[in-house]
């Protein structure tokens, strides 16, 4: 019903909004993680927003993805890493239409040859594929629930790995999993954010909790690192202009027998 009544354009988009969180308000008491996968994966309610002349461009950013994306390019230099030259693969978690692989490839990683993608919204990796291919750039998107990240990258390394506002929708024992992925196939870093509650840093929590405006979770991202044996480079609470606040997460796989993991990664197939 949920996915019909989207489909009638018809009706006032307000209207429909209300009436799909209404028809799906039982799913998301009763399993949220697949409440959520359910609403990306049909391109409804919030995920409907994600279009390409909605999303791609520097006006188009949010504040909270350009103060990310300042921090990551300060700290790869502090790390003496030149973003420009020293970067050549990226993967991001939950890309959706690939609109922050594209700032990366034109605005921070000039040098990269991969920059890949991956989201569980076919609609948005259709559209934003059609779209990075008219304007001939090196992104390549591929349809993949992030639940699923170790089956579809399998041994594949990259310099760094991002994952921006997707790690909550999952629940904290899934999200910590999707964790643990992440740092095993980052080989500089991996990157992560995730929203916080107003006033309060997320550091702070001692179990995640949900968000009552839309059902998502605000996850303590340093525990999940911890969890997964991984070590926290670096870390930052984060305030927008409209007091939204988020936090910023750097970590990587602790070295194993006193040794780095190696440089290197395959693209996707």
């Amino acid at each position: 019903m949920a996915i019909l009544l989207n489909k009638q354009k018809w009706l006032d988009p307000g209207r429909r909004y209300w009436w799909t969180k209404e028809i799906l308000r039982r799913f998301a008491a009763e399993d949220i993680n697949e409440y959520h996968k359910f609403l990306w994966s049909n391109h409804i309610l919030y995920t409907s927003t994600y279009e390409v002349g909605l999303r791609f461009g520097p006006e188009n950013m949010k504040e909270s993805r350009r103060i990310f994306f300042h921090v990551l390019n300060e700290y790869l230099i502090k790390l003496g890493k030149s973003p420009e030259k020293d970067i050549f693969s990226v993967l991001e978690v939950g890309c959706s239409l690939g609109y922050q692989l594209r700032h990366m490839e034109t605005e921070m990683f000039l040098a990269a040859t991969c920059l890949e993608g991956i989201d569980i919204d076919e609609y948005a990796i259709e559209k934003g594929s059609e779209f990075l291919k008219g304007i001939k750039s090196r992104v390549v998107l591929k349809v993949g629930c992030m639940q699923d990240l170790e089956n579809i990258i399998r041994n594949k390394t990259y310099d760094i790995v991002i994952c921006t506002g997707v790690l909550m929708y999952l629940d904290e024992p899934a999200a910590s999993k999707v964790v643990g992925s992440i740092l095993t196939h980052a080989n500089i870093l991996a990157a992560m954010s995730c929203p916080a509650l107003p006033g309060v840093n997320s550091v702070d929590l001692k179990q995640s909790i949900v968000r009552e405006s839309d059902s998502a979770y605000i996850h303590n991202i340093l525990s999940l690192v911890n969890d997964n044996s991984g070590e926290v480079i670096f870390s930052a609470h984060e305030t927008t202009s409209d007091r939204s606040g988020f936090n910023i997460v750097f970590a990587k796989n602790k070295p194993r027998n006193g040794t780095e993991n190696l440089n290197s990664y395959n693209h996707l197939n």
